[in-house]
């Protein structure tokens, strides 16, 4: 009998999932309503990089993190934020004011993204886990997709990537700490606020949560669209580097953290997404292009160009870090071969 590790995370949404569920292979559900179009996701929150990396325990960082997650599905979808659901499991020894932390992440991460907290469930459990509901509305626009990016199309990302690893490894490397308020190795952003924007305007053909990290979401907009992604990885600078650090700038967009929105744009649209991210305070960050002219995933630095490898957080797949751990994920983004 075949086993789920034997399929990956990826290969059970092609190919179970569908039989099952109607609508599924986005990042949020559509339900369509007589004032637009809800949309409603939900995901659990994992052991939150500020404790794996950071050495923070506080539970106030796992609930800033459940919200995030959520809602950047939500900002993939670009949908209006509306409303906030938590299913919290808990252990009964656990003190009071602990617990109060991990709802004041989950208040605050809500007032962030423009989401009103408004219930949920709680229960006991062995250890400390949450799994969060996110609403959004789409109106008049339809929500976006990971289909519908075209030839010529440029790959965008919507907000700065790579800030989550250039902080991360400083920490795994003992190259001080960071500041928790500002880095989202303690406080992700989702960009919800800005993608509304966007999609309000027509501006984004597809778009797609980079919560796996920037190869496995390339793969996937590329396959749904039937086109080929090159990526420059000369623009994939990071802010803020010392010296050392910009030799391998392009290797801290590789991996999840970010919360950033990788997005397909068609060029003449290009200008005004990026004056609308820049008026909401954040950027648009031109990394690539789509085309019919190959499939797959490319990555180019000047002449040399290669197939972009795999870096996977597929969840129910044997070289998964989630299976391995964030050590191994570490040393994989180190070696991963690059242009």
């Amino acid at each position: 009998m075949a086993k789920l590790i034997d399929l990956g995370e990826r290969k059970i949404l092609q190919t179970i999932i569908p039989r099952f569920v109607t609508g599924a292979g986005d990042d949020c559900a559509s339900i369509k309503l007589p004032l637009g179009q809800l949309v409603a996701t939900t995901d659990p929150v994992p052991p939150p990089a500020a404790a794996t990396i950071g050495r923070d325990t506080d539970p106030f960082w796992m609930g800033w993190l459940l919200v995030t997650i959520n809602a950047s599905d939500l900002a993939a979808a670009g949908a209006l934020p509306l409303a906030f659901l938590a299913a919290i499991e808990c252990e009964a020894s656990r003190q009071v004011d602990e617990f109060e932390r991990m709802l004041e992440g989950i208040s605050a991460g809500c007032a962030d993204a423009g989401l009103s907290y408004v219930g949920g469930n709680i229960r006991e459990a062995k250890q400390l886990a949450a799994v969060g509901i996110g609403l959004g509305l789409c109106h008049p626009h339809k929500p976006l997709g990971r289909v519908g990016a075209t030839d010529g199309d440029l790959v965008v990302s919507v907000g700065q990537g790579g800030l989550f690893w250039r902080d991360a490894l400083r920490m795994i490397d003992g190259m001080g700490p960071v500041t928790k308020e500002q880095s989202p190795l303690y406080k992700p952003h989702s960009q919800i606020n800005t993608m509304h924007h966007l999609a309000a305007k027509g501006l984004v053909s597809a778009a797609m949560d980079n919560s796996d990290g920037l190869l496995p979401s390339l793969v996937e907009l590329a396959t749904k669209n039937n086109l080929g992604i090159e990526i420059d990885t000369n623009l994939l600078t990071v802010p803020d580097l010392i010296e050392k650090e910009r030799v391998n700038q392009s290797r801290f967009w590789l991996g999840w953290g970010d919360w950033n929105v990788i997005a397909c744009v068609p060029s003449d649209r290009a200008k005004q997404t990026c004056e609308i991210a820049r008026q909401l305070g954040t950027v648009v960050v031109q990394i690539g292009m789509c085309s019919k002219g190959h499939s797959g995933v490319r990555l180019r630095r000047n002449d040399n160009v290669i197939s972009a490898p795999r870096l996977e957080s597929e969840r129910f797949a044997s070289d998964s870090w989630m299976l391995k751990g964030i050590d191994e994920y570490v040393r994989m983004l180190r070696s991963v071969p690059l242009p």
